[in-house]
């Protein structure tokens, strides 16, 4: 049942969401670093689009996956804290690594040392908010997260571009490591390992659940399983979108890289950001509402309307028309982020959260992130042309269309899950 009742937050929560904030959006200035640089990584190797959509996307995708699951059963038994200060050192070093790179299969190496080192972010940091917010103010938490990868998206776009412009591509990958290693010091210093919260069938001194446990669970209900494949889909739209936008700007529009960067940087940052922060207070009232099992209505309306808007931005007749279906996309892409994760962590035991958010982390950056990019370039050059990106774009917007039907299927499961009517009440 709907209740307007707010639980109180733990010690230290909303200091410790704004350094998980930070965390990530480093995180995502060292994923979409490449992205801004595909031009003139282009041109010096001499490469082909569909090998560009391998470097952004799969290079990443495929360790991240691979890492991705170890990392979560580690985030389910010991010290978050102090692991996520290792992997944040680790992966600002290996992206500085990528501006030595003196061939394509080198700059290939580093971008799979920077997925692995990625992977335990996230499920990081989703497993200490769940444990900081209560239910009913999850989602409100996990969308402030999430401005984190529009902030970080708009930095790497908007100072890659002036960098590269100014002094090379390979300086904009040393700039893009430093961040993250201030972070990981601060991380040690100031922020505590937060209590766990408690399953409802667990005892003190309980083990977390094994993966098989965690599997069987994740495939057995619904309210879990067509979240976890929801968010994995529509992360096939929501990269293909950001990692080409300033070459599809470059090639469509005739803009300059550092035009295209600030164009594509700002539209992501500010308004993904706004999308990230409009989802998660909109999920929280929609729960407060109506009932915790009426969330899963909030992603399943923005996926829809990421298909329409993507498509817009993809086949638009004039820039202005263009602009308006990346800011719409931006927007209602990035909104259905926080209300679609706070389902996945309500629907699971505490202990399996490191495991699942992991799993659909792994899902999302081997088949989201990292096929998304690659099913771009793919289709654009088997379409050719000046303007063959607009297809290939417009391609992987049914995946979008197709991820609103897992959430309206998770809707109708959560209706009749106990676990989500007596979270109303939590």
């Amino acid at each position: 049942m709907p209740t307007t009742s707010t639980s109180p937050l733990a010690k230290g929560a909303w200091y410790t969401l704004f350094i998980l904030t930070l965390v990530y959006i480093s995180n995502s200035i060292d994923r979409t670093a490449m992205s801004i640089l595909i031009e003139p990584v282009k041109a010096e190797f001499d490469l082909s689009d569909s090998q560009l959509g391998l470097l952004t996307g799969l290079a990443f995708g495929v360790t991240y996956a691979l890492a991705g699951i170890p990392m979560g059963w580690l985030i389910d038994r010991v010290n978050r804290t102090k692991l996520l200060a290792a992997v944040v050192a680790t992966w600002s070093l290996c992206t500085a690594l990528c501006g030595f790179a003196q061939s394509y299969p080198a700059l290939v190496m580093a971008r799979l040392a920077v997925g692995a080192s990625e992977s335990a972010a996230a499920p990081t940091a989703m497993s200490m908010i769940a444990d900081l917010f209560p239910k009913n103010r999850r989602s409100t938490a996990m969308g402030i997260f999430w401005t984190s990868t529009a902030f970080g998206t708009a930095i790497s776009l908007v100072l890659g571009g002036v960098i590269a412009a100014n002094y090379g591509w390979r300086a904009a990958f040393f700039v893009a490591g430093v961040p993250g290693l201030i972070l990981a010091v601060l991380i040690l210093l100031t922020v505590r390992e937060p209590i766990r919260e408690r399953g409802l069938a667990d005892k003190a001194g309980d083990p977390a659940p094994s993966m098989f446990q965690t599997l069987k669970f994740v495939c057995a209900n619904p309210t879990v399983f067509h979240p976890f494949a929801g968010i994995g889909l529509a992360s096939l739209a929501m990269s293909g979108v950001p990692v080409w936008a300033a070459s599809f700007l470059v090639r469509t529009q005739d803009f300059t890289l550092p035009q295209a960067g600030l164009m594509a940087g700002l539209g992501v940052g500010i308004f993904g950001a706004m999308g990230s922060l409009l989802g998660g207070p909109l999920g929280d009232a929609v729960s407060k509402r109506w009932g915790v099992q009426t969330l899963p209505a909030v992603p399943m309306a923005a996926c829809a309307m990421a298909c329409v808007s993507g498509l817009v931005f993809a086949l638009g007749s004039s820039l202005i028309v263009v602009a308006i279906g990346f800011i719409v996309f931006e927007i209602v892409s990035r909104a259905f982020t926080a209300p679609a994760y706070a389902i996945l962590v309500t629907g699971v035991e505490p202990r399996m959260r490191g495991v699942v958010v992991s799993s659909v982390q792994a899902v999302t950056n081997l088949i989201g992130y990292g096929v998304g990019p690659l099913v771009v370039g793919v289709v654009s050059d088997r379409v050719g042309g000046a303007n063959s990106l607009k297809f290939g774009i417009a391609a992987v917007m049914i995946f979008s269309l197709w991820s609103s039907l897992h959430f309206l299927a998770a809707w109708f499961a959560a209706r009749k899950s106990e676990r989500f009517v007596e979270g109303a009440a939590a």
